[in-house]
């Protein structure tokens, strides 16, 4: 069943005992908000009480952003609840609070917060704030830790690779971020001008090399609970808190990608923001204590850990942000925070300096000893 304004009415009326939020003789007030690329997302009110709401996140049949032509199993929202009891079982307040969940429909039922806001647009104002950083970095850090396998008796370890067995939505990603960007694929689109810088990266023989290596790492490693698409658009802020939301890619992976798919997108944002030196220097703050938080949460559970191990996890975080880079500039998917910039000219002198750096680190993430090196490298 695909559920859009016309047919959300009826599905409420007939799952009211089970979202117990709603009186029966309510008059609901339904309205989609969100900008996804797969689901929909819609707020419902009470319009007499509209403090009473809630957010009911739908998985249509298909990739939204791309249409019915792109099929894709709503199976993706079981792996988004099952992630949502991990995090709240580890790291309780650190997403929305789950109310229901209907797998036959793809529906998942979740607390509104409805005053807060999109990470990514504080960013793209210029408002950095580098505790929420931290607590980002203290999440990643406390639940990969606590679902890392070396960490991990062997039962359990076979438990999370089962409830996290997520390969279609893993192989969606395989695509979209290793493999499509650096192809001639129908989806990938820049902007004029960025042509040539294109050409030379899809020819860059050392640059595909290692490309393919972290899509090998990124298919095979089973480290921990991964979230899978944590960007700075699936992190929600409001009175200096962070919710983490939007786990439907959610794997048992390698935990470097959660760190650098969130770092890219503060990469990102460095980059739009040229000439702005102090929202810069916040941005390289908010990298520097994401990976010093990560790492403190991760030493705490694991007191006997190699440092060689977090060597490991920061030198494939740094590959997988420059990829995370490269994609949002050249393939399906980029962002507002370059996307929104109008004056032509500059927008692209902003991606031809981002997809540099991007190469970059996918080329060097195997000899950049920490994160003040990557930093080093920004101008």
């Amino acid at each position: 069943m695909e559920l859009d304004l016309a047919t959300l009415p009826d599905y409420l009326r007939q799952r009211r005992a089970e979202i117990r939020m709603f009186e029966s003789e309510a008059e609901l007030r339904i309205e989609e908000i969100g900008d996804g690329n797969l689901n929909t997302v819609y707020r419902v009110s009470d319009t007499a009480r509209p403090e009473r709401s809630i957010v009911l996140k739908h998985a249509p049949p298909y990739i939204k952003i791309l249409g019915p032509e792109y099929p894709l199993s709503i199976e993706r929202l079981t792996y988004e609840s099952r992630a949502l009891d991990i995090y709240n079982q580890f790291a309780s307040g650190t997403v929305p609070e789950l109310y229901y969940f209907d797998a036959e429909t793809a529906v998942i039922v979740m607390e509104d917060l409805r005053d807060a806001q999109v990470l990514r647009a504080d960013l793209i104002a210029g408002r950095v704030n580098t505790d929420i950083a931290e607590q980002i970095g203290r999440f990643m850090g406390i639940v990969h830790s606590r679902t890392y396998v070396e960490n991990l008796d062997s039962t359990t370890v076979q438990h999370y690779r089962q409830q996290f067995a997520n390969t279609t939505m893993q192989s969606i990603t395989a695509d979209y971020v290793f493999t499509f960007p650096y192809t001639e694929h129908e989806t990938n689109f820049w902007t004029p001008g960025l042509g040539p810088d294109v050409q030379r990266l899809k020819s860059d023989t050392d640059f595909l090399r290692q490309a393919e290596r972290l899509k090998q790492i990124f298919l095979t490693a089973q480290q921990a609970v991964t979230h899978g698409d944590l960007h700075t658009g699936s992190v929600l802020v409001q009175n200096n808190t962070a919710k983490v939301i939007d786990a439907e890619f959610a794997f048992y992976g390698p935990v470097g990608f959660d760190l650098g798919l969130y770092w890219a997108n503060y990469l990102l944002s460095y980059f739009s923001h040229q000439g702005t030196l102090d929202v810069q220097s916040a941005l390289k703050t908010a990298i520097a204590k994401t990976w010093h938080t990560y790492t403190f949460e991760f030493k705490t559970v694991d007191r006997t850990l190699k440092e060689q191990t977090l060597q490991q996890i920061f030198h494939e975080a740094v590959g997988f942000a420059g990829l995370e880079m490269l994609r949002r500039l050249i393939g399906a998917a980029h962002v507002k925070d370059i996307e929104g910039i109008a004056d032509v000219s500059k927008k692209l002198r902003v991606e031809k300096a981002a997809l540099q750096f991007g190469s970059t680190l996918v080329k060097q993430h195997q000899s950049l000893r920490d994160v003040s090196a990557v930093l080093t490298m920004l101008f």
